[in-house]
């Protein structure tokens, strides 16, 4: 199951969140313990609280916590096995590591932009030049050379980065795309894919960014 104290630390959750997490858990296959409703009351707390912790930990709602914990025995963190066997994800690291002294530059739309400006921030903890606005100048030669373009979209379809990616393809930029689903067109355009259709898409990408990072 789920590492709640990973969880606790990873998102900075009160006692009384932890307490939350714990109780859904240990009680997820009772149907009538695990309403959102009973939880608060065994908590005595609000289901606001719970709906805030909810956000809090990457879920767009309480249904689909409960429907992750239903349908999954892992953390919700990868398992570093699995990683270490996927080829995308060790391009991925292998682009990072080669291209340290390059400028990344995020793209995305939407609730996306905020989950770039993160990555923007922990690259600059780093020491690695990156910006989280795209500037199509810097895809178009001479720049082209000393960019790489990372680009966030959960549909694979978003029209303003497929636009982006196929000037970046054009000027042969490399790129590494996180998307939401397979057979998409910025799959087919983007040098390098890295795909999780996890209902909680957009905490998938911060674990699976920070899971890059750490092996550079």
């Amino acid at each position: 199951m789920i590492d709640i104290n990973y969880i606790c630390k990873k998102h900075k959750l009160t006692n009384l969140e932890k307490n939350i997490l714990e109780f859904i858990v240990s009680n997820i296959h009772n149907k009538k313990k695990i309403s959102i409703r009973n939880v608060a009351a065994e908590n005595f707390t609000s289901t606001s609280v719970i709906y805030k912790c909810m956000k809090k930990i990457g879920y767009s709602s309480y249904s689909n916590f409960i429907y992750f914990l239903k349908t999954n025995d892992s953390s919700l963190i990868s398992k570093d096995s699995s990683l270490e066997e996927n080829e995308s994800f060790k391009k991925a690291v292998f682009l990072f590591k080669e291209n340290k002294d390059k400028l990344f530059m995020f793209t995305s739309t939407g609730i996306a932009t905020n989950i770039s400006s993160y990555m923007n921030e922990k690259l600059a903890l780093l020491g690695i030049r990156s910006i989280s606005n795209s500037h199509i100048q810097l895809l178009e030669k001479p720049f082209s050379k000393d960019v790489i373009l990372i680009t966030l979209s959960q549909s694979g379809e978003t029209e303003s980065v497929i636009d982006i990616l196929k000037i970046a393809k054009k000027n042969k930029v490399k790129s590494l795309s996180f998307i939401g689903k397979k057979d998409t067109t910025i799959e087919s355009i983007s040098s390098i894919n890295l795909i999780s259709n996890n209902v909680i898409f957009f905490a998938d990408v911060i674990t699976i960014f920070e899971e890059i990072l750490k092996r550079i």
